[in-house]
């Protein structure tokens, strides 16, 4: 039978000593992330100056040293970009370090408390899971986010309406990332024990091949990996058509929003509050926010 309490006789080792020196990185990360994101408003103030006062001015070198500075300020955000990705893998590998040995412990101990062969395999596959996710987009998401309202506040400064719209839209774009994490937390957990399941069968009819085919059991043993599969792909398939319609939709609406930015900039241009820059340094940064 199995056991609720697998890890009874193993040591764990408290979280704090796994993540040890990890704080330090996250706060110099997060440091570079908010350098990254304000090297990122180079675009829209380069268009903005491009717009209003070179060619306005009609001054060649006003161009030249606007673009050398914007250049110069892009290799800059490259750079620190690069930092930031490189420092993220390495704490991908130091994580795994130190937690594979304790996961490997584990899956050797897990068969003794009834735990099939692939469920224990799925620790160590967990481990390559969180450090892949360390060395992916990912994370660099997660350190951009708290920086987003940089953006609001540079868009709401060119003018309240322009801001006040990329707000209602990053707003909505949330909601629909929210509703799409509900909808599929479920359905994504049950595709997982699905996998696990599906896997725990075709290691087993792996491991007894010998058996079956002489108890003549080879059919049923095919039949049972068939429902097993069948299962595991309708549960993904539902899980892919909830995300890949919201996912759609979000693509849809961001490319509305944007359109309406460029709209209303066009409108309160007309209307004499915003310069012909300003249109354009909204669209960018607004694009940056969505």
């Amino acid at each position: 039978m199995r056991s609720k309490t697998p890890l009874t006789g193993t040591k764990r080792k408290n979280a704090e000593k796994l993540t040890q020196g990890f704080r330090g990185i996250f706060m110099f990360l997060f440091t570079t992330s908010g350098v990254i994101n304000i090297l990122a408003l180079t675009g829209s103030f380069y268009m903005l100056q491009i717009y209003d006062r070179a060619l306005t001015s009609g001054s060649v070198p006003t161009l030249l040293a606007l673009s050398a500075l914007a250049i110069g300020l892009y290799l800059f955000q490259g750079m620190f970009d690069i930092i930031r990705s490189q420092v993220l893998v390495r704490i991908g590998a130091r994580l795994d370090s130190r937690i594979a040995p304790m996961a490997h412990q584990v899956a050797i101990d897990m068969p003794r408390f009834g735990f099939s062969t692939a469920e224990a395999l799925e620790r160590g596959r967990d481990v390559d899971t969180v450090r892949g996710f360390l060395g992916s987009q990912g994370p660099v998401a997660l350190f951009d986010l708290p920086w987003m309202p940089l953006y609001l506040i540079f868009v709401y400064m060119l003018h309240p309406y322009l801001g006040a719209l990329t707000f209602a839209g990053a707003f909505i774009l949330s909601m629909l990332t929210i509703a799409t994490e509900l909808m599929t937390r479920r359905l994504a957990s049950a595709t997982h024990q699905a996998a696990i399941a599906r896997n725990g069968i075709a290691d087993s009819n792996a491991r007894n091949a010998d058996i079956l085919k002489a108890m003549g059991f080879a059919g049923r043993a095919v039949d049972r990996f068939n429902q097993a599969n069948q299962d595991h792909l309708e549960l993904q398939t539902r899980t892919n058509d909830i995300s890949g319609t919201f996912g759609a939709i979000s693509r849809v609406l961001r490319m509305i929003l944007q359109s309406a930015v460029l709209g209303l900039g066009a409108w309160l241009t007309i209307q004499g509050e915003l310069s012909a820059g300003a249109i354009i340094a909204a669209s960018v940064a607004s694009a940056r926010a969505l």
